[in-house]
């Protein structure tokens, strides 16, 4: 009845949310940029003379060619990236995709897959056994991905250029040792990138606690793999957890080389990857990061990465 409950209250806070940064996006996408990180800040956003990363990142929306943003960020199209960048034996493997819902194949399915919008943040369902489902909750479901925009909050106009759409994949198991500390869900390895240099990585785990209401685990490493202190500020979504240390998985350098690959044509992108019994899996590639669970002194040093002069200067002679 708790998870019901919660569940209801996350749903209606998410419709009020997207109504309402839709409407300040119509009327102005600096407004509906600047509503989020001011509630999470306590200040407006600057993007005269940004700073924080988020601010360079809106920035970037605002005043750059996002459309290579727009296909990587889709969870179909981005294999196309991928592929010709020479990784794609490191996707998942798919087992189709649809832009209407009555064309989904649920009979062709395995009995085990992973079910997603390809657009959006947490539009996904974990299917461990087909025979169990409730596959008109799970139509009910996507036929609401499938119907609302994602990119309204925060202004995040290069997944608005998405086009809507259904796609099946494999379900990665979870094992090696990292499984131990996340049983209820992988390891993602979060791979901040700057020009196509990997900086940082945030680890998030336990995910499975967080969907019934509790906190995602996160920590955060260096490339050395050396854990970086003081920087993950605490918030009702996610905790740190000191005690636990996440083992550097053995595909590491390959992650990193992935990652150096993936994130070259951009000022800023994590990669997303996962550690499969030693075999780094891509996950997606994400450009507008969420806001808050940083302190603000590490999402500046984090912004000092971009050059926005230097980003300037080639818009400028770009446009000659």
């Amino acid at each position: 009845m708790k998870n019901r409950i919660i569940s209801w209250l996350k749903s209606l806070w998410g419709s009020a949310l997207y109504y309402y940064s839709r409407r300040l996006y119509n009327k102005d996408p600096r407004l509906a940029a600047d509503v989020v990180f001011k509630r999470v800040y306590g200040r407006p956003m600057n993007l005269d003379n940004p700073k924080h990363l988020i601010e360079k990142i809106t920035w970037l929306q605002f005043h750059t060619d996002t459309s290579l943003w727009t296909l990587c960020a889709d969870k179909y199209r981005v294999r196309e990236y991928v592929e010709k960048c020479g990784l794609g034996e490191r996707l998942p493997k798919l087992y189709g995709h649809w832009e209407k819902l009555e064309d989904v194949n649920f009979e062709g399915l395995p009995a085990q897959f992973v079910i997603k919008a390809n657009n959006g943040c947490g539009s996904v369902k974990i299917v461990k056994d087909k025979s169990q489902s409730d596959l008109a909750l799970m139509k009910k479901t996507m036929r609401k991905w499938l119907k609302r925009p994602f990119g309204y909050v925060a202004a995040q106009t290069h997944y608005l250029r998405i086009k809507p759409c259904i796609l099946a994949e494999e379900l990665l198991p979870n094992i090696g040792p990292q499984a131990s500390i996340s049983p209820s869900s992988l390891v993602d390895y979060k791979i901040w990138c700057f020009n196509g240099r990997p900086e940082c990585c945030i680890v998030t785990f336990d995910r499975g606690k967080f969907t019934s209401g509790g906190k995602l685990k996160m920590d955060i490493y260096d490339t050395r793999w050396n854990r970086i202190d003081n920087v993950i500020s605490s918030n009702r979504h996610y905790e740190r957890c000191p005690e636990i240390m996440v083992p550097r998985p053995k595909c590491w350098d390959e992650m990193l080389k992935i990652a150096e690959t993936l994130s070259r044509p951009f000022p800023e992108v994590r990669v997303d990857l996962y550690d499969i019994g030693g075999e780094p899996v891509i996950g997606e590639l994400t450009f507008s990061s969420g806001y808050g669970y940083l302190t603000e002194d590490y999402y500046n040093y984090l912004g000092s990465k971009i050059d926005i002069e230097e980003l300037k200067k080639r818009e400028l002679n770009g446009a000659r």
